[in-house]
């Protein structure tokens, strides 16, 4: 599948999610502090939105997530559906560049954020969740090459991936749903060195998780 039909595929998810009538959608989500689903569903609305118009002040300090929520606080879970809806149809030319993998990234670890509030898990192996890792990973390679940082060898689901420049000093093996929550700071210090290693993990917990660790666990 492409990128396009696999984003239409976790936005239905979500929206099924977030509206079949037991949902609370005030429930925190505990990946994205300070928020509950209602507002990150306003996130990912307005975040598309701003891909659009490609309007990205506060990327940089943290402050753009936070201004996507805090600018529709005050509308309706309804309003944000609507929102994103039109927004998608907006992004369509989007699909064919490189912001792609982007958008596919931020979606499928917000669906996971969204089924960890809920208490809903699901859609874990999906091909969205490999292909959801892509762009993420191109990042942490060029992030440890300019840290200099040894190289590492990645085992996903039975295929290699080595990121980093020269040969690899290490080994870590993990499912891509694993993969994508560590790059995508989803998991703390501790939970980072438990993940399959072959070898001291040290040198590279400071570059693995993209977005920063967390202080606890996330148990998902």
């Amino acid at each position: 599948m492409d990128d396009a039909t696999m984003y239409d595929e976790a936005k239905a998810r979500i929206v099924a999610l977030v509206t079949d009538g037991t949902a609370d959608i005030y429930a925190a989500v505990d990946a994205c502090p300070g928020w509950t689903v209602k507002d990150l569903v306003a996130h990912l609305a307005g975040g598309l939105g701003d891909f659009v118009a490609r309007r990205f002040d506060g990327v940089e300090s943290g402050e753009w997530g936070e201004r996507n929520v805090r600018e529709r606080r005050d509308r309706s879970l309804a309003d944000h559906l609507v929102e994103w809806e039109a927004n998608r149809v907006a992004a369509a030319p989007l699909f064919d560049s490189p912001t792609s993998g982007v958008l596919l990234a931020e979606i499928i670890s917000h669906e996971h954020d969204i089924r960890t509030a809920l208490n809903r898990p699901g859609a874990r192996d999906e091909e969205a969740v490999r292909a959801a890792s892509v762009r993420p990973l191109q990042e942490l390679d060029r992030r440890m090459r300019e840290a200099g940082s040894p190289a590492l060898r990645i085992v996903v689901d039975g295929s290699e991936r080595v990121v980093g420049d020269g040969e690899p000093a290490g080994t870590v093996t993990v499912s891509a749903f694993e993969l994508l929550r560590t790059i995508g700071g989803r998991r703390s210090p501790g939970q980072v060195q438990s993940v399959d290693w072959d070898g001291d993990p040290t040198p590279w917990l400071d570059t693995f998780s993209l977005f920063g660790g967390r202080t606890s666990d996330l148990v998902e």
